[in-house]
């Protein structure tokens, strides 16, 4: 049988429809996860000291600074080594586990009438404890619960919890303290604290803390909700507002009413939910660049807002919020990614001189944006069928 140049090109056509059948069906997720990978192995690799078992705050070392990071720090860190661990447990569930003795070690404090985390790894009776501090804890011990099913996890978000429920009082008629002083009431110390005690409910069982959840959400609504839905944050102890918005003090509540809609299914706690995400993408997306940094210089609040947007997409399926986060992150791997590792501390889209300062906290959170990301299709793969 003669092999004709008709017969040659179908099955060229075959071949090329084969190769770009295998192309399409590449893991979606393997180029976020490439990143969040890339981003997590340069903190390892340059802010970890194994044996200290602990992170510098910044590269290169500033030899008049403290050595060690301080509690937010090691919390975002902490995050990101929970969801590695979920997705390549035998690269990131040995550092989880390591990180996860040394804070209970040097920043854990028994001593304390309810027991919490320090600011800094100053042992018992040590440095001020941040309220906001121990709640991102919680919620990262519930990451580490969910990626890991030890219940060991679960019971250190239980007892941070207790601590966080302590730095409540009446006064300003109810909320929780920023810190220990006791000085100011925060957004960032309420809202953290009701996501937290629902997550608690939801993963734990924990029923009890429903009702802390609804009477945090009722006072921080009242005191800081501004009248275009974002949140202010703070009040001084002498009832004075600082009016500024952060995006994670919207984030929390957005995150918060998502949590209670999957709760009980109250369509108020949807439309609710909705209108704040609704509002920061108005306020914070930035359309020049595909960014969410319209007003802020640095992920360490908007990594938050990412994942409260990828709440509201995945109960809504409204792919306008996970495209912004698509957009946060091709604009951070864009312009704030040095190609040499790491990522730089002020993320203003401008050139950055080389060698600068890089610190843990900014690195871990732009390596969470990536990790949050891996359930979900990159930004520069089409959405097309699949073979």
């Amino acid at each position: 049988m003669s092999f004709t140049n008709r017969q040659a090109n179908v099955i060229l056509l075959t071949v090329v429809s084969l190769l770009c059948c295998t192309t399409i069906s590449t893991p979606a997720h393997a180029n976020f996860l490439t990143k969040a990978e890339e981003a997590t192995d340069f903190i390892q690799s340059n802010f970890y000291v194994s044996s200290e078992r602990r992170y510098h705050p910044d590269v290169p070392m500033d030899p008049k600074k403290l050595p060690w990071d301080f509690m937010w720090g090691n919390g975002v860190i902490f995050s990101d080594l929970a969801i590695g661990a979920k997705y390549d447990p035998g690269k990131y569930k040995g550092p989880l586990y390591e990180f996860a003795s040394s804070l209970e070690s040097n920043y854990w404090d028994p001593a304390c009438p309810v027991p919490g985390f320090n600011a800094y790894c100053s042992g018992p009776n040590g440095t001020d404890k941040y309220y906001d501090d121990n709640e991102w804890m919680v919620r990262d011990y519930l990451e580490a619960y969910s990626a890991t099913n030890d219940s060991r996890f679960l019971g250190m978000a239980r007892s941070t919890q207790k601590f966080v429920l302590s730095g409540w009082d009446d006064v300003l008629g109810g909320g929780i303290y920023w810190r220990l002083n006791h000085k100011e009431k925060n957004t960032c110390s309420n809202a953290p604290a009701a996501a937290a005690a629902l997550e608690l409910a939801r993963l734990g069982g924990d029923k009890d803390q429903v009702a802390w959840a609804e009477k945090i959400r009722a006072w921080t609504t009242k005191n800081f909700q501004a009248p275009d839905g974002l949140y202010y944050d703070g009040m001084d102890l002498d009832g004075t507002i600082v009016r500024h918005e952060f995006t994670y003090n919207t984030a929390l509540m957005i995150i918060t009413e998502g949590e209670f809609y999957q709760l009980r299914h109250k369509k108020a706690d949807l439309k609710e939910m909705r209108r704040l995400a609704d509002g920061a993408l108005a306020a914070w997306e930035d359309p020049s660049n595909g960014s969410l940094h319209k007003t802020e210089d640095s992920p360490l609040f908007v990594q938050y807002l990412c994942e409260a947007l990828l709440r509201t997409y995945d109960i809504t399926h409204d792919v306008k919020y996970l495209d912004a986060v698509r957009g946060e992150a091709a604009y951070a791997y864009r312009s704030e990614h040095d190609p040499q590792g790491g990522y730089w501390e002020k993320w203003t889209g401008k050139v950055h001189d080389s060698p600068e300062t890089k610190t843990l906290i900014i690195n871990a959170s732009a390596a969470r944006i990536f990790w949050l990301l891996v359930p979900y299709t990159d930004d520069s793969e089409p959405e097309v069928e699949r073979h």
